[in-house]
C-alpha cells in the first residue's frame, strides 16, 4: 500500500461585488505538480498541471491569464458567441452596399432588408439556416455561413467565468502574500 500526502489549501470567498460565494480547493501533489477546482453558484471548473513553473499550484494560478486558465477550465467556451442582432446589423449593412452597386433594384432592396430585420429574433446560427437559407444565399452569396464570423458578441459565461478567475487569483496572491511575510 502506498499513501501520499499532499498539501491543500481551501478557501471561500464571498462578500464579492456581483459575484455568488466560490469555493476554492488548492492541491499541491508535489512541487511543480497541482490541481485546483473552483466552484461557484452550483458550477465547478477542475484543472491538473503536471509541470507548472511555479512551485505552487496558487502561485502558478496567479501567474495565468485568465484565458489560459479558461481553456482549461471549459475548453470549448469561446469569449464571443452568435448574434441575432449582430447578423441582422451584417445583413442590411450588406443588403445596402447590393443596392449602391445597383447589384439590385429597390423592391428586392426593401424585401431583403426586412428579411434582416428579422434575424435579430435568432439565437443560433442552426436555426437562421432552417429558416432563412434563401434569403441568406440572396445576400451573403452560395456559402454564406463562412463569412459570418462578425455576426457575434461578447459571450457573457466566458465573462462571468473570467470575473471568477480574476477574484480567486487575487484571494490566492494574499494567501501566497501572508506565507511569505
Amino acid at each position: 500500500m502506498r499513501i501520499t500526502e499532499s498539501t491543500v489549501t481551501k478557501l471561500v470567498i464571498d462578500q464579492l461585488e456581483a459575484l455568488d460565494p466560490i469555493t476554492v480547493i488548492a492541491e499541491d501533489l508535489e512541487p511543480r505538480k497541482g490541481k485546483i477546482t473552483v466552484s461557484c453558484y452550483g458550477k465547478s471548473w477542475t484543472a491538473y498541471w503536471g509541470g507548472m513553473g511555479s512551485d505552487s499550484i496558487a502561485q502558478f494560478f496567479c501567474s495565468c491569464d485568465p484565458a489560459y486558465i479558461i481553456g482549461y477550465f471549459a475548453p470549448n467556451l469561446s469569449s464571443t458567441k452568435f448574434s441575432g442582432v449582430a447578423l441582422s446589423k451584417l445583413a442590411r449593412r450588406e443588403v445596402v452596399k447590393q443596392r449602391r452597386r445597383w447589384d439590385i433594384d429597390s423592391n428586392e432592396a426593401r424585401q431583403l432588408f426586412d428579411e434582416a430585420d428579422t434575424l435579430a429574433e435568432y439565437e443560433t446560427l442552426e436555426a437562421v439556416y432552417h429558416c432563412h437559407q434563401e434569403s441568406m444565399t440572396l445576400i451573403f452569396g452560395d456559402e454564406w455561413w463562412h463569412g459570418l464570423h462578425e455576426a457575434t458578441e461578447p459571450n457573457s459565461d466566458y465573462e462571468y467565468l473570467s470575473r471568477i478567475i480574476k477574484a480567486v487569483q487575487q484571494a490566492l496572491a494574499t494567501t501566497i502574500d501572508k506565507t511569505a511575510a
